[in-house]
């Protein structure tokens, strides 16, 4: 993939390491080239100071082109061709972006963002896989940030179903090391669908204050937000702020009172968020959320789940991802993570299998571990 002379100084002027507000300055009413140029001068409005002189070398342009073409991934420029419809006119749309598979994949479909805390409980990750399953089949794009915990259990719960495309957005560069694991994911969702970051191929690492960032981004792409388990201080809460300023509606999954993986999505509840009980409740708060706008499709209504409860669908006989988890458990009850080493799948596809496993009543869960149901 080679980039344009436009691509390429826009790449540039991401490596230089300037926030999200002073790159749009950049470009304001700057072509790419001509801001670099501006910068390289130390004449640019938006740099003053002359602060990013030094860092615009040549030597950076040719680092960040060679990185974008070895991940294959596209720069994206706001108000060009194949920049993200339903973030381009939000106030906070980032002047670039690299996306790896299709930008507009998702663009006039309904969007939903799944999101909770990177230390779920199997309960989490059974709602979260299950409802991104669900979502997907009734063509919804499920919208995640990538971590583990939940959103790595919402998409990989997407991923094991035919349906609606999907939207990850990274807080890391999209070639930035990761566990096999999640580059798996990373790969099916890209593969899927799309993945989007502001940083570029190439960098290493990122502040903490990033992921806040990025959680603007999800707020902007969606219609819905939907958490799932969030501890009384957990990122998610950011995602919900950033959705609160846009009126993006944020729904919430109930959890005990007894774990502190809940204690933020409870704290919600609380203060008037409303609650989803299965996948019919979002997709009711995602038909008020698009009510009027012919630019989005509508989703479709699946068969009504049994018992209400998101990860309640049961399956007369168990797919092969399911029948792979079941031949793995005994009578001895084992951990989540213990059931994971044994299946060698990801995290969410073992919580949606173990799940749909015990709607069947052919595995059994008491405190967290799995076993194989007594019968």
């Amino acid at each position: 993939m080679r980039l344009t002379e436009d691509e390429r100084y826009a790449a540039g002027l991401t490596s230089l390491g300037a926030g999200p507000r002073r790159l749009r300055h950049f470009l304001d009413g700057f072509e790419p080239p001509e801001a670099w140029e501006a910068l390289v001068r130390g004449c640019h409005p938006a740099d003053p100071e002359s602060a990013y002189r030094d860092k615009a070398r040549s030597e950076l342009l040719d680092e960040v082109t060679a990185a974008c073409e070895r991940s294959r991934a596209s720069v994206i420029v706001l108000g060009r061709a194949r920049y993200p419809a339903g973030l381009a006119q939000d106030h906070e749309a980032p002047a670039v972006l690299f996306a790896v598979g299709d930008p507009t994949i998702c663009d006039g479909l309904p969007r939903v963002s799944v999101v909770g805390t990177r230390s779920a409980t199997p309960y989490g990750l059974g709602v979260a896989s299950e409802l991104g399953s669900r979502l997907t089949e009734a063509g919804v794009v499920v919208v995640s940030g990538l971590a583990r915990g939940i959103d790595a259990a919402a998409h990989s719960g997407a991923l094991v179903v035919r349906g609606a495309p999907v939207l990850g957005v990274l807080g890391t560069a999209p070639d930035a090391p990761r566990p096999r694991s999640q580059a798996t994911l990373v790969g099916g969702v890209a593969q899927r669908g799309v993945v989007v970051s502001e940083l570029p191929p190439g960098s290493r690492g990122a502040p903490a204050w990033w992921f806040v960032v990025r959680d603007r981004v999800m707020a902007a792409l969606s219609h819905v937000v939907v958490v799932v388990e969030c501890h009384a201080h957990g990122g998610a809460l950011h995602t919900v702020k950033a959705a609160a300023e846009r009126g993006v509606p944020v729904t919430v999954v109930p959890g005990s009172v007894r774990s502190a993986a809940s204690a933020g999505t409870n704290a919600l509840l609380v203060d008037g968020a409303s609650p989803v009980r299965d996948v019919d409740d979002v997709i009711a708060a995602l038909e008020l959320a698009i009510a009027g706008r012919s630019d989005i499709s509508r989703p479709r209504r699946l068969p009504e789940s049994p018992n209400g409860h998101p990860s309640a669908r049961p399956s007369q006989a168990p797919n092969p991802i399911a029948a792979a988890v079941l031949r793995t458990l005994d009578h001895d009850p084992a951990s989540l993570d213990t059931v994971v080493r044994r299946c060698g799948l990801s995290l969410g596809e073992v919580a949606l299998a173990l799940e749909q496993l015990a709607a069947s009543s052919l595995a059994a869960s008491e405190g967290g571990w799995w076993s194989r149901a007594r019968r």
